[in-house]
């Protein structure tokens, strides 16, 4: 029987061999009657692949805890081989899958993943025999760093995943220039992740690394640079919000929010971030500009500083090559995240000049404009998830002066009824065009 997957290639190819002459439309009518139609549903079973992952994260932690409880009957020679053994095993399982079980995602998730928890096994255990002591940090970045040829040998998502979180976890433990290292520990993934987050017949595989890798680099990002660097922690975090966002409109293109990891992570990242900044107790003026320290950093040694300087670079070419190709959208809402990182410079100024409350008013009408355009544009178009999401923005952003300013309890109350009314208002007009395009 020939693989579906084949079937799928050739008819994606009879248009372009029809219109050069290739084949005529009589052949091509035939090569549809013999081979039928294509099903759209995925290769692969969903309930096999969780069963395979679970079984062998299981029985990892079931070999460890076994080994653990009879630890110390044991001699050190003994102890030697049983800290190999469950490596050994793993490999063997792992070779199996490699050459008999490729095409399986279930094998090759479950066998790689149990690989890698077995590499962390037998490093432990070796330590602890011979009393090779050390950190918490070393332990992780000798395991992570031996677990890099498991995201590629099967091409293993949930290895990449935990390997994601591993270097998010070990970056965090590091308090000076060595964090530096995290960024080399995050191109090792990149391909992985190139290749699968395209895989649009795969959503599922897709979400989970969207959402594990950023989840894993708004942590590695302000655990690795120096945070009292404003070009950094502001600019900078602006840019990574925006350069998801502008990312996520090409990889992720379903409206459920649930299947946009990118454009979540930036759209509620940027909406707490500019929150933040309109409170009037914070202001840049301890913030001063200083190239030779954007450059190689404050307390950092200066090749630390200067790796992350050249990864803020490429972070700020990334968004501005996005931002162009995506300069025509005509959506107001993209524009106020798009736009974000420009914003963020002009607050920086303003805040550098000591005028920290025109920081907090123009914060506070960017988010009200931000919510106002998602308003708007939902009863434009129909969708009542961009209406309620405006409507949040606007509601939380007048909670928030709520309890941040001087008004007497009448104001307060009055403007939370217009709020509340707006609110009902909003949704009822949607629902009736919703009801009568249905009509």
């Amino acid at each position: 029987m020939v693989n579906r997957k084949y079937i799928k290639w050739l008819y994606e190819q009879l248009p372009e061999w029809m219109e050069r002459g290739l084949i005529s439309s009589e052949q091509a009518e035939k090569l549809h009657a013999h081979f039928g139609e294509v099903d759209d549903k995925p290769d692969y079973n969903i309930a096999f692949i969780v069963a395979g992952i679970l079984g062998a994260l299981l029985i990892g932690g079931g070999i460890v805890l076994i080994v653990a409880y009879n630890w110390e009957d044991f001699s050190k020679t003994t102890r030697t081989i049983l800290s190999f053994a469950p490596l050994i095993v793993a490999q063997i399982i792992f070779g199996y899958a490699y050459f008999q079980k490729r095409d399986s995602i279930a094998w090759a998730e479950s066998t790689s993943a149990f690989l890698m928890l077995m590499v962390a096994a037998s490093i432990a255990l070796v330590s602890q025999t011979y009393h090779i002591w050390g950190d918490a940090e070393s332990f992780l970045f000798i395991w992570l760093a031996l677990s890099i040829p498991l995201m590629y040998l099967l091409n293993s998502s949930l290895v990449t995943i935990i390997y994601l979180i591993g270097i998010a976890s070990w970056t965090m433990q590091i308090y000076d220039g060595e964090s530096v290292w995290y960024w080399a520990l995050l191109a090792a993934a990149v391909p992985h992740l190139f290749l699968n987050l395209r895989k649009q017949n795969e959503p599922i595989r897709r979400n989970l690394l969207g959402w594990a890798l950023v989840l894993s680099f708004i942590f590695g990002w302000f655990a690795t640079i120096e945070n009292s660097i404003a070009e950094y922690s502001f600019i900078g975090t602006a840019l990574i919000f925006s350069l998801f966002y502008l990312l996520g409109q090409k990889v992720f293109t379903r409206l459920a929010f649930i299947y946009r990891p990118f454009q979540v992570f930036a759209v509620g990242g940027a909406f707490i971030t500019l929150l933040f900044y309109t409170y009037a107790t914070f202001n840049f003026e301890h913030s001063l500009f200083d190239a030779n320290t954007i450059v190689f950093g404050k307390n950092y040694d200066l090749t630390a500083g200067l790796i992350n300087f050249i990864a803020l670079i490429i972070i700020a070419l990334s968004f501005l090559f996005l931002f162009f190709q995506n300069f025509i959208q005509r959506k107001l809402s993209v524009h106020f995240i798009a736009f974000l990182p420009f914003f963020a410079m002009v607050l920086l100024l303003i805040g550098r000049a000591k005028q920290s409350g025109l920081v907090t008013v123009f914060a506070n009408f960017f988010l009200l404009g931000w919510g106002i355009a998602y308003l708007v544009e939902g009863i434009r178009e129909r969708k009542m998830g961009w209406v309620n999401l405006g409507m949040l923005f606007i509601l939380v952003l007048a909670t928030a002066r709520f309890f941040d300013t001087d008004w007497s309890f009448v104001v307060k109350g009055i403007a939370f009824i217009i709020l509340g009314a707006a609110f009902l208002t909003a949704n009822w007009v949607l629902a009736r065009r919703l009801k009568l395009k249905s009509s």
